[in-house]
């Protein structure tokens, strides 16, 4: 993957060229705001010959004249995924387009993400809406059942085969660190109401010391046979616990502190929709995006979380409780 830059009086056009792509299209971006990861760019460039994201401060003079029509004389195909609550800017480029006898295809951002990237654009700040998000609708009664069968089955499954590692647990998290075996959280639940999350504990007792915040992949508060529990998630097994409560589901949003959704509700649009179903031990968000901490990741989960909502199917249940066997297989926990 070639990536060159054309500065511009304000930002910079990414023009993303792929060398395995067997197709003639090019795909443009435009009031870009760096929605986009690195999984949602693989894929895109197996299937276009080029990626062009236009970032929403351009001058429109460049764009046009110096940018993109010596790239497009290249191509006859050109796909444009516009954010209409943003800018009028791809009206530009298609009219654009349009009079060179170019074939162009228009999709919004919101359908784009949804059909393509499978996830519900989040827009990136409260002054814009995704029109398909007014409403996130909830399961109906076949669907909830449905989901309790799926929680309340494999969860028995889970809790008899790893009763071994409940014993094996508390006698290496007491020989490396003597203290609660258990650690007790108070997490933002379904339609925000709070209940203790229950792990067992990976870092040392005085974690907090200095206050609330984020753990990282590397945390130097996990000692180590918490780092390892961590990296194949038997942490997590006492939550099982917590779906036969009916406070948490096995798959859902990861349950956040309140400190934190507060914070993340202030700054990212339809954050307070992930409320609106049972928090999960494991989540699409989780087996799709790469750990990370902050507002700008919160944002990128929440994309994957909204669609979980909006698009549950037995099927993508199942999706992601595989990719999360393979997680743990694989150490790739946090």
């Amino acid at each position: 993957m070639n990536t060159h830059l054309y500065p511009t009086c304000q930002q910079y056009i990414h023009r993303l060229k792929s060398k395995k792509s067997i197709g003639k299209q090019i795909i443009l971006f435009t009031g870009y705001d760096y929605f986009l990861q690195k999984h949602d760019l693989k894929i895109l460039l197996t299937r276009y010959r080029e990626v062009i994201l236009v970032p929403r401060l351009v001058d429109e003079t460049y764009l046009i004249r110096e940018a993109l029509a010596p790239i497009l004389e290249g191509y006859t195909d050109v796909h444009l995924v516009a954010n209409p609550e943003y800018d009028e800017r791809y009206q530009i480029i298609y009219e654009f387009a349009a009079s060179a006898n170019k074939n162009i295809k228009i999709l919004t951002v919101y359908d784009f993400c949804e059909k393509y990237l499978k996830k519900v654009y989040v827009p990136e700040s409260h002054k814009e809406s995704n029109p398909l998000l007014a409403l996130v609708q909830r399961k109906n009664r076949l669907q909830n059942l449905s989901k309790t069968i799926i929680d309340l089955s494999i969860s028995s499954l889970l809790l008899a085969v790893s009763s071994p590692l409940w014993l094996w647990s508390r006698i290496r998290i007491a020989q490396q660190s003597p203290g609660p075996i258990f650690y007790r959280q108070s997490r933002v639940g379904l339609h925000q109401k709070e209940f203790y999350c229950i792990k067992f504990r990976s870092m040392r007792l005085d974690a907090e010391a200095a206050g609330a915040q984020f753990s990282s992949k590397k945390d130097k508060r996990v000692f180590k046979y918490g780092a390892f529990m961590r990296a194949t998630r038997i942490d997590e097994l006492p939550q099982l616990l917590s779906v036969f409560r009916g406070e948490i589901s096995l798959v859902g949003p990861r349950p956040e502190r309140r400190i934190f959704t507060e914070s993340f509700e202030e700054v990212i649009p339809h954050y307070a929709s992930r409320h609106a179903i049972k928090p999960g031990i494991t989540g699409y968000a989780q087996v799709m995006y790469p750990y990370g901490a902050g507002a700008k990741d919160a944002r990128h989960k929440l994309m994957y979380d909204l669609y979980y909502i909006k698009n549950w199917t037995v099927g993508l249940e199942f999706k992601i409780i595989w990719k999360t066997v393979l997680t743990v297989l694989n150490y790739k926990g946090y």
